[in-house]
């Protein structure tokens, strides 16, 4: 773990001194979750046909018990041609998108295969998007808790260390987090459309934590 001092205000008087000051605490660890944005477009001569395609997908995606999903809206709009200055209707638009993850990187790459098996027509397009590792929910508070702690044990060490050094009384008065202030950092995104079943697995690069607790001692 790497401790960065960020600022610190010190205070005195007389009998006493206050310091106030910033740290950084880290960890860098391996996200367990694989991730990635679905989206299927469908053009059909009718709205119906539309909305019965992209009710088909959705049923076989929310039947898939082994992966997470979230989303599921979906938008059908005419599809317009134009000839002569004049704008015609000669179809139907429908999107759909989900986001989907696992933290088995086998069982995700399985249900993409899946997913573009079912494809039977020209007329629906799937692409795979922001293919990623990223840290779940479960596992960046984990984590976070722990740094919080080292940050306290931190703090009440280093308030015995300058009670040694300044041969005063040296207590670790206050100690704060701001959720703001805890940093996640962003995956990086690989970008891709798919027109096959499987897609390649990203690597699995280590991302940091970052917590920046604010401290204040005072010694008498």
């Amino acid at each position: 773990m790497k401790i960065v001092i960020l600022s610190t205000a010190l205070s005195m008087s007389l009998f006493s001194m206050t310091l106030d000051f910033s740290k950084s605490f880290y960890i860098e660890i391996k996200p367990d979750t694989l991730q990635a944005n679905i989206s299927i477009k469908v053009i059909e001569k009718s709205e119906i046909d539309v909305t019965h395609t992209l009710g088909k997908y959705s049923t076989f995606i929310n039947k898939t018990d082994n992966i997470e999903k979230k989303g599921g809206s979906y938008t059908v709009y005419p599809k317009y041609s134009y000839e002569n200055n004049r704008r015609y209707k000669n179809g139907y638009i429908g999107n759909m998108n989900y986001m989907v993850s696992s933290k088995d990187a086998d069982k995700l790459n399985s249900f993409l295969e899946k997913l573009y098996s079912q494809k039977s027509k020209e007329s629906v397009n799937i692409s795979t998007s922001s293919l990623s590792w990223i840290m779940s929910e479960k596992q960046k508070e984990n984590k976070t808790d722990a740094l919080r702690l080292d940050a306290m044990l931190w703090g009440n060490s280093y308030a015995k260390t300058l009670s040694d050094s300044l041969s005063k009384k040296c207590t670790l008065t206050q100690l704060s987090f701001s959720k703001n202030n805890d940093y996640y950092p962003t995956p990086m995104m690989r970008e891709m459309s798919m027109d096959k079943s499987a897609a390649p697995t990203p690597t699995q690069d280590m991302q940091k934590i970052t917590v920046n607790p604010t401290f204040k001692l005072e010694c008498k």
